[in-house]
């Protein structure tokens, strides 16, 4: 069989798979909030799985091997840490918002009854660019992974991956993803020990070590100033990312109070393991000192192509593409939720009935699908690039997130601006004095290289909103009600809500 027809059968098979389980489940969605949040009921096992198939991503399998070649074993040790205590220090986070919001739905809820209207469009703009970005660098991989090893063109590969994940998420949408992750999770914690094991098996582990001494002895220090740097800096833009997005707060509404915690704590510790194994490959491709055309997000299908054989590349396709779908499946869910719970239902159509919300989320899908499908064609970074640039924007958002959920002196106004300089400087920093928009630069300032660069935008985007907004907050306290929360329902379940205010 020709390589390139067996990499598209290994897909549709998996893809078709995929579509009879959510299709399976489609049938039990008689809401809006089983299509978003899955009914609210979801139990420790279930929720670990879908946690974890969310959170192992094509990024985690080919930007974990980058961050390895790039930094070394710091890179890989901060990959892994970085992202699993991400996920388990949301539990209090997650824990919190089950008890002042239990009738939330998306993200979106709480920025717009805790703050105020300015900052909850602000968090809409920064969320979508946040998630679309995201689906980018999943489609980006999917177009990678199989144009790299099957020869499969780019264009068909992410073309291919979309539309498969599109059909069952626009079906069922969260049942649809609660019942493939399940499926998906175990298929990648198996084959994520088989595989980087099949390729030490092929690359002597010693002559790795050997050769990555002869060649790049920095890679293995850990006191190698970069690699520190990505240690210190990559926990921050997991936190960010976590703590934002969507997908983690679906799946805290969606979970029951009694298992809340611990299951974010078990996917977490669950998840460290995986960009460890996945990681590792970069030492190969260091060690022998393999040729990546494709550059570094290239490293971990190069490792493959060159030793895996046949038998390999099967198997680690099956691994990428059960990670690609099911944490592209949950951003078009999360992006569909916000805009059909946080625009369509609360601004373009607030006497919405809940078909009506339905069927505007599943239109929504279908154009997020085809906005991914555009930006992904056009590659406009590297993997770990753009996950450090999208970092620039949850690092502002973390503090304002967490001091929102906790306390009740927050300043709005405060909050707004310093998320917005926060944000702007943080990416003239990533630029090295240019605002680095991705698609273009707007030179600026001339700044020293030690100043600047992709992980000091995090860094300085994060410490002046946490400067600001805890500043602000202490200088001109405003007051702030929980009961607000707690007391809000969504427009499609109640025709009159006296505790939301108004956008």
């Amino acid at each position: 069989m020709n390589f390139q027809v067996l990499g598209i059968v290994i897909i549709v098979v998996l893809g078709a798979s995929w579509i009879y389980a959510g299709l399976k489940v489609s049938k039990r969605v008689s809401s809006t909030d089983d299509y978003l949040v899955g009914g609210r009921q979801v139990g420790l096992a279930l929720g670990s799985a879908t946690i974890l198939a969310t959170w192992v991503t094509g990024n985690t399998i080919l930007a974990s091997p980058e961050s390895g070649y790039t930094y070394g074993v710091l890179g890989v040790l901060g990959y892994a840490v970085g992202g699993g205590v991400a996920v388990m220090a949301f539990a209090p986070l997650a824990a919190r918002l089950k008890k002042i919001l239990p009738a939330g739905r998306t993200v979106g809820d709480f920025f717009r009854l805790r703050y105020d209207g300015k900052n909850y469009w602000l968090f809409l703009i920064a969320l979508l660019v946040w998630d679309l970005g995201w689906l980018l660098t999943q489609g980006m991989a999917a177009g990678i992974i199989l144009e790299t090893i099957f020869g499969i063109p780019f264009a068909v590969g992410v073309i291919l991956t979309v539309g498969i994940v599109l059909t069952y998420v626009s079906i069922g949408g969260m049942m649809s993803v609660l019942s493939t992750d399940f499926l998906q999770s175990m298929l990648i914690m198996v084959l994520v020990f088989i595989f980087p094991a099949l390729i030490y098996w092929q690359a002597n582990p010693r002559e790795v070590y050997d050769g990555m001494i002869a060649l790049a002895p920095e890679t293995l220090r850990l006191d190698n100033p970069a690699g520190l740097l990505f240690l210190c800096v990559i926990p921050l833009i997991y936190a960010g990312e976590v703590f934002m997005d969507n997908t983690f707060w679906q799946r805290a509404f969606a979970l029951r109070a009694n298992v809340l915690k611990k299951t974010f704590i078990f996917a977490g510790i669950g998840w460290i393991f995986v960009p460890i194994a996945t990681g590792t490959l970069a030492f190969v491709a260091v060690g022998s000192d393999m040729e990546l055309p494709g550059g570094p997000s290239s490293v971990a299908p190069e490792v493959v192509s060159n030793l895996a054989g046949s038998l390999g590349s099967v198997f680690f396709l099956a691994l990428l593409w059960a990670a690609l779908a099911s944490t592209m499946a949950a951003l078009m869910n999360g992006v569909a939720g916000i805009f059909m719970n946080d625009i369509y239902n609360n601004v373009i159509n607030r006497n919405a009935t809940d078909r009506q919300v339905l069927s505007a989320g599943r239109i929504g899908t279908v154009v997020i699908a085809l906005i991914t499908i555009a930006t992904a064609l056009q590659r406009p970074s590297t993997l770990l690039s753009l996950l450090i640039w999208l970092g620039i924007i949850n690092a502002a958002y973390l503090t304002p997130v967490v001091v929102g959920a906790f306390f009740k002196r927050v300043n709005p106004t405060g909050a707004f601006c310093s998320i917005i300089v926060a944000i702007a400087t943080g990416l003239v920093f990533y630029g090295g004095g240019s605002m680095d928009l991705l698609f273009f630069q707007i030179p600026m300032f001339t700044f020293p290289d030690w100043a600047s660069g992709d992980l000091q935008g995090a860094v300085v985007s994060f410490a002046i909103a946490t400067i600001g907004t805890l500043l602000t907050s202490w200088i001109w306290p405003k007051h702030f009600d929980f009961r607000t929360m707690r007391d809000w329902v969504p427009l499609s379940k109640s025709e009159h809500v006296s505790t939301s205010p108004e956008v």
